[in-house]
């Protein structure tokens, strides 16, 4: 976790000395407009770090606040930075625990959707059978949060990555500034041993495009497929990639349809999704 840990680190530093993060910043700068906050907490990681299931996204999407300012509203709670760097290591760690009593939608959306993977070493009660149960829906929840790592691509808010990301051709207009976190993201994920890595939306699939061409042969399209599901007008979508990082050769997912809204709480079909997508990764090992 050394390199995952340093650059939580830096941010958590600029943030608490200056009240923003410079790597944030830059990468606004780089874009030529305040595109991520500059002034927020960032969301590196959640859950275990020696998680056998890694689920990625590209970024925490929560609004910007331009008045808001860390050294006014949350400083005053740490002691000194090093409290604070530990406060949030503990809290993004155990954040499953932290936050039992309450519903959220996009992590049963997680949960649902991780259901049918076996051996992923995450003990998930199927709520899908029991909509009405609020206690199993809270089970479901506190063990996907807790027994996976979920990583950001890129760890600050925003709710524009459409703009960057938006097509094949706009992502490797603007690859340059996304390869030193790919990298990160690689460089976490390979560390050790995982048995399911899924990148939770098509954009994804353009960054691996893009990021082949600064660093050849690094991502293997294998298949891409799409799947009806019942109830749903428009079909779901997934690929298949091979990582070849660091010496190793990862098998991985992206789900496409992940964030799609049409899928905000239907977690019976997400749940189909997911059964959808650990078969085709099953009977397509690379």
């Amino acid at each position: 976790m050394k390199e995952l840990y340093q650059a939580i680190r830096t941010d958590l530093i600029d943030l608490y000395e200056n009240d923003k993060i410079e790597n944030a910043v830059n990468f606004n700068r780089a874009v030529g407009k305040e595109f991520i906050a500059e002034n927020f907490k960032p969301m590196y990681f959640s859950g275990n770090y020696q998680a056998k299931t890694v689920f990625v996204m590209l970024n925490p999407g929560s609004g910007m606040n331009n008045n808001y300012s860390f050294a006014k509203s949350d400083k005053s709670k740490y002691e000194n930075v090093e409290e604070f760097i530990n406060s949030y290591i503990d809290g993004h760690t155990n954040y499953g625990k932290l936050d039992f009593n309450r519903l959220d939608n996009f992590d049963l959306k997680q949960a649902a959707f991780l259901l049918p993977f076996k051996d992923a070493g995450i003990q998930i009660p199927d709520f899908t059978e029991d909509l009405n149960n609020k206690g199993l829906k809270l089970k479901a929840k506190e063990s996907v949060l807790m027994n996976k790592l979920q990583l950001e691509l890129i760890p600050y808010h925003s709710t524009k990555f459409d703009e960057l990301l938006r097509n094949e051709k706009v992502a490797f207009q603007n690859i340059e500034i996304f390869v030193p976190h790919i990298k990160r993201l690689l460089n976490v994920i390979s560390e050790i041993d995982r048995k399911y890595v899924i990148f939770g939306a098509k954009q994804f699939y353009y960054l691996f495009q893009a990021y082949n061409a600064i660093i050849p042969e690094t991502f293997a399209f294998i298949k891409n497929k799409s799947f009806a599901i019942d109830g749903l007008k428009n079909k779901v979508n997934l690929s298949l990639v091979e990582i070849n990082h660091n010496g190793k050769k990862i098998n991985t997912l992206i789900a496409h349809s992940f964030p799609r809204r049409d899928l905000p709480n239907a977690f019976v079909k997400m749940k189909n999704y997911g059964e959808l997508c650990f078969k085709e990764l099953k009977n397509n090992q690379i």
